[in-house]
């Protein structure tokens, strides 16, 4: 009988702990703190032999809460990877030289005798960086230059910066301002800074960004280089330069005009492509390829160097209009370029392909003949692949792999050297956002995305927390969005709405939000809260809303509008219009939507400012700003507080220092999404 009772315990230990294994295998709910478990492989660069990979590592230290980068290798598969220098010093954006004995690599780190680099930039803008050179099996990190360099700080940015190897490898083509200070003896003196164009958001801190080449040493000791020249010296901002195949000219994007702006997130200023010719001694000489009133961007040379592709927009329209796709023929004594196909035009309904992305990738020429880029597409993107010498019309076969060898054996090498990203997640319940679409109040037919909560017991009608977008001409697309994760996780169902003026849906659709911000844009998101209710998806009484720039806007235009929404948190808000134009560094983005400058369409500015109805508001709102945004500058935001106070309306007020439009660092990411649902579990008030 002990045998047996033995056997019988030892049999529900066994189950018992089986159990508890599964239970403990179980995935758990995402949690803000899983900010801090970020960790993925950035810029992956195949080895010309496609056995190996370089690229950089981007984690979330929890011991600094900061973001860092290093630099790994894989070797046969994903793997097999090491880490290239020990304590993982700062290093991004690698690239690999033609015969694949460099790397070279983007770091904020100082000299070798601790000396920095580089004047500081403040935090809040694009990170300053300078070049440095390492064997690609490892080794030591050589500066390109050194402390006596010529250039300042290296743009790592997607519009402006560049780093290219000449077609023989000896030299290496980048963009840098020249790190002097404009001041005057008197200005520093005295202290006083005098107002100078810049680019706005992103890039404060930075000169004019111009080309230099480097002549690199065989041998490098101490520096890559002892000769870095100066291509462009003027305070025009070049951007995104290209080697011709024979090595002696470069092509450019520079506005040259005198009327500039701001381009992060807003192309739309009078750019235009330029061919640099190096003629030797430090001189060159510049030639205007294109001259269009819109931007003409991002050119891609094909391998045989007698074509070329880039973005064009035929007018100076919104902050983000649709690109279309020009060839231009370098084979002609002069220069002519055609449009594929006129996304702007009578037949925009109808394209043969859908418009490009910004940037066209580096790589997107498949071979002399053909191109491919990746296109926005409703909620989601598309790869597309256009034969040139068969019209515009896109291939039906998008796969790359199928248009060439070369790709073919890259994208399989890239399968295999890839290593994972976020491998946390594989440990969390992750929602899957689903397609909606409605019918809005005047027939148009609106897309969003909506999410279900991750939470155990979560039961239809779900509370809700509407999550438009910013811009307004971006979108909501289906894929993971950590904010969305947090929501569903903390049981809200998550609506982010296209409405009129996203992008993804061809520029009618983006035109159609003109002079009407704030009108039938918001109808457009209420008529689609109003079908999730109908469907029995959304609790009609727990509704909440968080919104961040144009979103923002939003948020404040929605809760002067409806009450219906229990509590509300605008971050980095648009809410006067005048404003906006007398503070952002995108002045042209009141402009063209409202028709002209605030004192020639007085009235469509203040009828269309969250501000002017600031009085009707009724729902608790919290205001998060960032101190140092140019997008959308701090003082509309306490604009916006001061009106809810004397309003009587429950608010709070939270200012992020450091931080520019996007807030940007892990404590101040965490401490947003903790005040939002502290905010919204506060107003929760009378639960089902």
């Amino acid at each position: 009988m002990a045998t047996a009772h033995r056997r019988i315990l030892g049999f529900c230990l066994f189950w018992f702990l089986a159990a508890a294994s599964i239970r403990a295998a179980e995935p758990t709910l995402i949690s803000i703190d899983d900010l801090y478990r970020s960790d993925a492989p950035q810029g992956l660069v195949i080895s010309p032999s496609g056995d190996s990979a370089i690229y950089s590592r981007r984690w979330a230290e929890r011991s600094s809460r900061t973001f860092r980068f290093s630099l790994w290798r894989v070797e046969g598969d994903a793997a097999n990877r090491r880490v290239l220098e020990e304590g993982e010093p700062d290093a991004r954006s690698p690239l690999l030289s033609p015969d694949g004995k460099w790397i070279v690599f983007l770091s904020t780190r100082p000299f070798p005798d601790g000396k920095p680099a580089f004047d500081p930039v403040p935090p809040y803008s694009d990170p300053a960086t300078d070049l440095w050179l390492m064997p690609s099996n490892g080794g030591k990190a050589i500066p390109l230059f050194g402390r006596d360099k010529p250039y300042g700080r290296v743009f790592s940015d997607p519009f402006y910066g560049h780093i290219s190897f000449s077609p023989d490898g000896k030299r290496l083509v980048f963009v840098a301002d020249d790190g002097v200070d404009p001041r005057t003896a008197d200005e520093k003196n005295n202290n006083v800074q005098i107002v100078r164009e810049d680019q706005g958001e992103g890039y404060e801190g930075y000169r004019p960004a111009q080309i230099w080449i480097a002549d690199l040493l065989e041998q490098p000791t101490d520096v890559a280089s002892t000769r870095v020249t100066r291509v462009t010296n003027d305070d025009v901002w070049y951007g995104d330069p290209q080697w011709l195949p024979d090595g002696k000219a470069l092509i450019v994007h520079a506005n040259r005009t005198s009327d500039r702006e701001s381009v992060r997130y807003s192309i739309n200023h009078n750019f235009d492509l330029w061919q640099i010719e190096l003629s030797g001694a430090g001189s060159s000489q510049i030639r205007q390829l294109t001259f269009d009133i819109g931007p003409d961007v991002s050119p891609r040379l094909s391998p045989d160097g007698k074509r070329l592709v880039h973005l064009s927009v035929p007018r100076q329209g919104s902050h983000a209009d649709v690109f279309n796709l020009m060839v231009m023929d370098l084979t002609t004594g002069g220069v002519s370029s055609r449009v594929l196909f006129d996304h702007h035009g009578a037949k925009a309904d109808q394209p043969p392909h859908l418009p490009p992305s910004f940037p066209l990738p580096r790589d997107c020429w498949l071979t002399n003949k053909k191109i491919s880029f990746t296109a926005p597409n409703r909620t989601g993107s598309k790869t597309q692949v256009i034969d040139l010498s068969q019209g515009s019309a896109a291939l039906a076969e998008s796969n790359l792999e199928t248009h060439s060898p070369e790709q073919a054996k890259l994208a399989a090498a890239r399968r295999k050297l890839t290593p994972p990203a976020d491998t946390y997640l594989k440990d969390r319940v992750v929602a899957k956002g689903e397609l909606v679409s409605w019918r809005s109040f005047d027939g148009k037919i609106i897309e969003g995305i909506f999410t279900r909560p991750t939470t155990p017991n979560a039961k239809p009608p779900f509370k809700m927390v509407l999550y438009p977008h910013g811009g307004p001409h971006s979108r909501s697309s289906l894929g993971f969005d950590f904010a969305v994760q947090v929501f569903a996780a903390n049981g809200y169902s998550v609506f982010q709405p296209n409405y009129r003026g996203s992008a993804g849906y061809g520029q009618r659709f983006i035109d159609a939000d003109r002079f009407d911000f704030g009108s039938g844009d918001m109808q457009d998101i209420l008529t689609g809260i109003e079908h999730l209710v109908r469907e029995g998806h959304v609790d009609a009484k727990r509704q909440f809303v968080y919104g961040i720039s144009y979103g923002g806007y939003t948020t404040c235009s929605l809760i002067g509008q409806t009450n219906q929404f229990r509590a509300a948190v605008p971050q980095n808000a648009v809410t006067d219009l005048n404003v906006m134009w007398g503070l952002t560094d995108i002045q042209s983005w009141t402009e063209w939507e409202f028709g002209g400058l605030p004192w020639e369409v007085p009235q469509p500015m203040r009828d269309h400012s969250p501000l002017t109805f600031a009085s009707r508001v009724q729902t608790p709102t919290l205001i998060l700003h960032a101190a140092n945004d140019r997008r959308c500058p701090l003082p509309m935001g306490r604009m916006f507080y001061r009106a809810l106070k004397s309003a009587g309306v429950e608010t709070q007020m939270v200012i992020y220092p450091d931080e520019g439009h996007p807030i940007k660092q892990l404590p101040h990411q965490e401490d947003v999404l903790r005040r939002v649902l502290d905010w919204f579990a506060k107003h929760d008030v009378g639960k089902r």
